[in-house]
């Protein structure tokens, strides 16, 4: 008994370790850097994502939703109510970001033994991508709570800062950052300078300061190594993702212990090819999820763009070859065509002549008129983007592709942009047709020229449309436009008669409203 009233009395001892430990580490060149490094993951909860996808695809002008979808985020239902666990998914993992990135600005001045050189570069890390993460839930949420200090202590209330309070903010970051990163990172995937010129391009812009937009996006263009690529197939090449035209990423691996999940937007885009005769899924085709739809419109505008435009033919699949043996149609064999899905007509009795060959949708059999048609999983595919023949296998959802975050034609998509809302027609015309002709086909360089008066804002949203597809900027560059109800209003038939004012911004996540005491003073967005 006596050994074990000794054993138990020592077993009672207790030590708290946790918090010492924690201090004692972030103070530490090592640590300091293993709190850097844990700021970035918040970045795939929304890049290469269902979440970021479905706030930036669906409901737009150019993209409704597959049978597969949440039907509400193309709709603009009920089923877009604040408990749906897509809001809280973002809200609460870029708030745990912006957290980290607190505890890395609060920290900073306390390590010991590091270099002011990289202790510098790491503070200007953590300003960019707080920047990153207020950046994108304003765009969604409109007024948010703006935490800029360590959290230390249980927290029951929040306020909401207003929109332009947080817009300062992140310019007031972004411009801490672009003066301590450097123009090459240590390490691929590590913020720079160039990328917090890019985000400040993208924020001048959306906050009417043109001229700002302008000046950055131009940095970003001439000040670098940067350059577009000759191919635009060439950007994605998931074997050449390292390349001239990325001027930031979020990286994803192929090691799944560490791949966060992966980026999985090879699964979204993908129409669901593998019921048809003769092909079965295979990890070259891909894994379909039958999310986002083409409208109508957009099909039609890459119909009738194709004849001088390369991007459609590029990144766009509409030819699917028999892979199965024990499918195949009578009059077909491994290795011919087994489906055709095509955004134009083809004659019935053509369709009829090949019906023992392979299968033919065409824009009749996806639309009637503008309507989709019946499951809604026919279509032809944003293929390439995101397409991801380096997975384990054809069921795995894990994606190991980077997702690009600034690409080099987006700032010159910008600076046209801004330049077009300045009455500056002409030199805003010399950025978009840089993007034009390295799209044409050869011999088209000068039919993909436009004239200063055709520089519009609708025009300038058609061209994202094509050089941008599926890169998650539809919904943010409708509203930034002011656009998003006219353009969803005229394209998108189902979303039509439900979009209202209130959808310019995203429902508070009932989770956060539940978690805090002042209720009364932080009030849901209007019409929630």
């Amino acid at each position: 008994m006596l050994l074990i009233g000794a054993c138990t009395e020592d077993l009672l001892q207790e030590e708290n370790i946790r918090t010492p430990v924690a201090d004692q580490h972030f103070n530490t060149p090592e640590g300091f850097n293993d709190l850097v490094r844990s700021s970035y993951n918040f970045l795939r909860s929304y890049y290469g994502k269902e979440e970021g996808h479905m706030l930036t695809t669906l409901g737009t002008d150019i993209w409704g939703a597959g049978y597969g979808s949440v039907q509400s985020f193309n709709n603009y239902d009920g089923g877009m109510a604040p408990s749906h666990g897509f809001y809280w998914n973002v809200w609460s993992g870029f708030y745990q970001g912006i957290a980290t990135c607190n505890t890395v600005i609060s920290r900073f001045s306390k390590v010991e033994g590091m270099s002011e050189d990289e202790g510098n570069i790491r503070l200007g890390e953590a300003y960019f991508l707080r920047a990153m993460y207020y950046h994108i839930l304003v765009m969604h949420w409109g007024d948010v709570p703006l935490e800029l200090e360590e959290i230390t202590t249980v927290k029951t209330t929040a306020t909401r800062a207003p929109e332009e309070e947080v817009y300062g903010q992140i310019v007031e970051d972004l411009l801490l950052a672009e003066s301590l990163l450097p123009d090459v990172p240590s390490d691929y995937g590590r913020a720079t300078k160039p990328a917090a010129q890019a985000l400040l391009a993208r924020v001048y812009l959306t906050t009417n300061q043109n001229i700002k937009a302008t000046d950055y996006a131009k940095k970003v263009i001439e000040d670098y190594n940067f350059s577009l690529l000759d191919d635009y197939a060439e950007i994605w090449n998931i074997e050449n993702q390292i390349n001239s035209e990325v001027i930031w990423a979020v990286q994803y691996t192929r090691d799944e212990r560490l791949n966060e999940g992966g980026n999985r937007s090879h699964l979204y885009f993908l129409m669901e090819y593998d019921f048809e005769p003769g092909i079965t899924l295979d990890i070259a085709y891909g894994r379909s999820w039958v999310r986002y739809f083409p409208s109508r419109f957009y099909l039609d505008m890459l119909q009738e763009t194709r004849w001088k435009d390369s991007r459609y033919e590029k990144i766009w699949k509409e030819v699917w070859f028999a892979n199965h043996e024990g499918s195949l149609l009578s009059d077909q064999n491994l290795g011919d065509t087994a489906l055709l899905v095509v955004p134009y007509d083809i004659p019935q009795e053509v369709i009829d002549a090949k019906a023992d060959k392979y299968t033919i949708f065409d824009i009749d059999r996806i639309y009637d008129g503008e309507n989709p048609i019946g499951k809604k999983s026919r279509w032809p595919t944003l293929f390439e983007k995101h397409t991801d023949p380096l997975r384990s296998s054809n069921i795995n959802i894990e994606g190991s592709r980077d997702w690009f975050v600034f690409r080099l034609s987006e700032m010159y998509l910008i600076a046209a942009e801004a330049l077009m809302k300045e009455g500056e027609m002409a030199d805003g015309v010399d950025y978009i047709n840089t993007v034009r002709r390295r799209a044409a086909k050869l011999g088209h360089e000068s039919d993909m020229e436009i004239s200063p008066n055709e520089l519009t804002i609708d025009f300038i949203l058609d061209e994202r449309a094509l050089e941008l597809a599926g890169e998650m900027f539809r919904w943010p560059d409708l509203k930034r436009t002011g656009k998003l109800l006219e353009r969803v209003r005229l394209y998108n038939p189902e979303a039509r008669p439900r979009i209202k004012e209130m959808h310019l911004v995203r429902p508070i996540p009932t989770n956060m409203i539940d978690r805090i005491t002042n209720k009364d003073e932080f009030l849901q967005n209007p019409g929630y």
